[in-house]
């Protein structure tokens, strides 16, 4: 049973949907029975896969949205087929090897910046353009490393607390338009469809890594009405890991 019929026929956007994380949720969206603009910025033939797979109507773009020219052309493209949004998920980042803060370049700076911080703001910005007259909810794609992280991710973890950020004032800028902004922050998921080392299973209270799955069935509550009180929030989609003292020692 679908829970989520309220999604049908919807205008969704999904940035970075031609794996992982996005994969996941653009696949939900589209079995929820909704019309979707599959984003993706490297691999055509993946994404085109991914689109194969999808029982609705689907629209597929590659751009670079750390590039303001091919961002511009992937929101010109979608209110040419779709006119309005009535949801969006910014799933689209970069994550890069970890380094000492000695380490960090301008240029290492900017790769994350451009993609994950000034990406998703004017991804919000055109989003929020196009659901100004009727509303509609955009769900951005964060990380509990905003709050709780690793030695080596420094800008990685600041870049999702920009989005935090972003999130809550946007949401209260654009509730009285009919307009919600959440955040989701995953944690530890299996994007490799590999089997995950034990330790780390054991490390997350509820003794599994998440899968794409986790996120999509978030998202799709978020895209709902069933969450229409929801607005400006940070979501934890972990398994309960960022609960624990770094210095957890299982006693049980």
């Amino acid at each position: 049973m679908n829970c989520y019929e309220d999604l049908k026929d919807k205008k969704v956007l999904v940035t970075g949907a031609s794996r992982g994380i996005g994969a996941g949720i653009v696949k939900a969206f589209s079995q929820a029975g909704a019309k979707v603009f599959l984003h993706y910025r490297t691999d055509q033939s993946l994404a085109e896969k991914i689109a194969s797979e999808l029982p609705g109507e689907v629209h597929l773009f590659r751009a670079d949205l750390g590039k303001a020219e091919e961002l511009e052309a992937l929101f010109e493209a979608v209110k040419a087929e779709f006119g309005t949004l009535d949801a969006a998920v910014n799933n689209a980042g970069v994550v890069l090897p970890a380094l000492a803060p000695e380490e960090i370049t301008d240029e290492y700076y900017h790769r994350l910046a451009d993609v994950n911080i000034r990406g998703t703001l004017f991804c919000c910005l055109r989003e929020i353009a196009l659901m100004r007259k009727s509303g509609g909810s955009i769900i951005n794609i964060g990380s509990v490393h905003q709050d709780t992280t690793v030695p080596g991710w420094t800008l990685y973890a600041m870049s999702k607390g920009a989005i935090h950020g972003m999130t809550g004032q946007l949401a209260i800028q654009e509730g009285k338009n009919g307009i919600r902004v959440n955040n989701i922050l995953p944690g530890y998921i299996d994007v490799d469809k590999e089997p995950v080392d034990e330790a780390v299973n054991l490390s997350i209270p509820v003794r599994r890594a998440g899968v794409p799955a986790d996120i999509a069935e978030c998202a799709l509550f978020l895209a709902s009405a069933r969450s229409g009180f929801i607005n400006g929030a940070d979501i934890t989609v972990d398994g309960g890991v960022s609960r624990k003292l770094a210095r957890t020692v299982n006693v049980f």
